[in-house]
């Protein structure tokens, strides 16, 4: 039996996981990748057996995912589709959650706005809101 724990709150749903990658191209040579200036990464999105992966290349030195791929780390987070970034936020903290930076858009999901949150438990998360 699984449990259902409602970190961010009863209406947020899986989205993806985050690896990171090397060259998106190498793994995917057809791959839809998008450059996110803001997050420093480039990502595609594939389905491996129902799952959506979310591969996240750094898009220069200065990358955050560059420090996941140094110490051998795919691994980068789950991501949670919310319908109000806010009130997950705030739903989280109890449980642990601390959120890393305020709510930015993010090109990946057509400037919807996300938002990272981190939990000694848990690792990294990344928050999406839903489109309206």
């Amino acid at each position: 039996m699984t449990t259902n724990l409602e970190f961010f709150g009863p209406d947020a749903r899986a989205h993806h996981v985050g690896l990171a990658v090397h060259s998106i191209e190498a793994m995917v040579p057809d791959a839809e990748i998008t450059l996110d200036e803001t997050q420093r990464v480039k990502v595609a999105f594939v389905d491996i057996a129902g799952q959506c992966i979310e591969l996240i290349e750094p898009a220069d030195e200065k990358s955050p995912v560059s420090d996941n791929l140094a110490k051998g780390q795919k691994l980068v987070h789950v991501a949670i589709e919310v319908p109000d970034i806010e009130t997950a936020i705030a739903a989280a903290r109890p449980h642990g959650f601390h959120r890393l930076a305020k709510p930015v858009p993010a090109t990946a999901f057509d400037d919807r706005s996300i938002a990272w949150l981190f939990s000694r438990q848990y690792g990294l998360f990344e928050l999406i809101e839903a489109a309206p």
